[in-house]
């Protein structure tokens, strides 16, 4: 799978830094209808990405002329319920990225990610494949439905959920959607890819502190809207140079903020996949510790005949607590 992303590395980074710690589950608060429609989101990413052009982040140098597919593909968590909203980036009828925004408002900020260059899943043929498992494996039972979810961030597959027609017990089958490979329904270990809710970690934080974090994200999205209004921009259509100028001056497209801005030393990725080696890197220079390489970083965690892959959140907490003695805490919750 090889598409850069926006890393999960920063986030640990910023995490990491700071010591934040997951807020225990809160009570769901009267409302209780939280779904985001399509139509929501697609105004949420259409602002996430004009603040991205306007504020020249890196990696959107050439996204001017862009626009956003108005249908988005629904990815579906592996407990059945919408997870996330793709819309699809196009430039000169080509793909340039994607960006996933939440279906529901307890999930927190509505932002998840956007990917750059991203390729192509074979939704079809996994879905295909999924279900002739399924009717190989329980050729006496009931398939209830096929769909694509996320059944291990950042992986994406067909689940097929079958269920016994005389003791009522369901079964899912997985198959990845760029291998095509089946996936064995059981939970994530460090050698193992197996299967976890990404909907059930979001809400970790608290539905609470989720529904906070996603009504500012709401609020800039409004105030993004509302900007280009005055300004006679209609930011549903594709961007242009002339609309990046009128909107980048303006206070209203960079969202307020309480967060305090460290001076971290700056580190590229020495390889595609380095970018909780970078992160790692950036700390120790930032606190004054020894600075290995990444390459040592990487070799601390994987061996030669380990298949290349980047640190994931756990390892990165590991090398804070093993190396520097730190508890570290990861968060999923981002704001621009």
């Amino acid at each position: 799978m090889k598409h850069n992303k926006i890393g999960i590395g920063i986030l640990v980074l910023a995490t990491l830094l700071v010591g934040m710690a997951l807020m225990p589950a809160a009570s769901a608060q009267k409302e209780d209808n939280y779904s985001v429609t399509a139509e929501e989101a697609f105004k949420h990413a259409n602002a996430n990405m004009i603040s991205f052009i306007a504020a020249d982040a890196p990696g959107f140098e050439n996204w001017t002329e862009a626009s956003i597919d108005t249908k988005p593909v629904e990815l579906y968590d592996i407990n059945g319920q919408i997870l996330f909203y793709q819309f699809s980036v196009y430039k000169n009828n080509d793909l340039i990225g994607t960006i996933d925004i939440y279906a529901n408002k307890t999930l927190g900020n509505s932002f998840n990610d956007i990917a750059f260059d991203p390729e192509p899943y074979k939704a079809a043929e996994a879905m295909k494949k999924s279900k002739e498992i399924a009717k190989n494996e329980y050729p006496d039972r009931e398939i209830k439905s096929t769909k694509m979810v996320i059944y291990s961030y950042p992986s994406i597959g067909a689940m097929t959920l079958v269920k016994d027609k005389i003791t009522g017990v369901e079964y899912r089958i997985f198959v990845d959607a760029y291998t095509l490979e089946e996936v064995q329904d059981k939970p994530a270990t460090e050698t193992e890819i197996g299967v976890w809710s990404m909907y059930e970690m979001k809400l970790e934080n608290g539905v609470e502190e989720n529904l906070k974090e996603w009504e500012k994200s709401d609020q800039l999205t409004k105030s993004i809207e509302q900007a280009a209004a005055n300004k006679g921009v209609n930011i549903n259509a594709a961007v242009t140079e002339e609309t990046i100028k009128k909107l980048s001056g303006d206070v209203a497209i960079t969202p307020k903020s309480t967060s305090v801005t460290l001076g971290v030393p700056r580190r590229g990725q020495e390889e595609d996949i380095y970018c909780g080696e970078a992160s790692i890197q950036m700390i120790s220079l930032y606190y004054g510790y020894p600075t290995p390489s990444q390459t040592y970083i990487y070799d601390y965690f994987f061996g030669p005949d380990d298949d290349p892959a980047g640190l994931n959140p756990s390892e990165m907490i590991e090398w804070a607590e093993d190396i520097w003695g730190k508890t570290g805490t990861y968060t999923s919750v981002l704001t621009i």
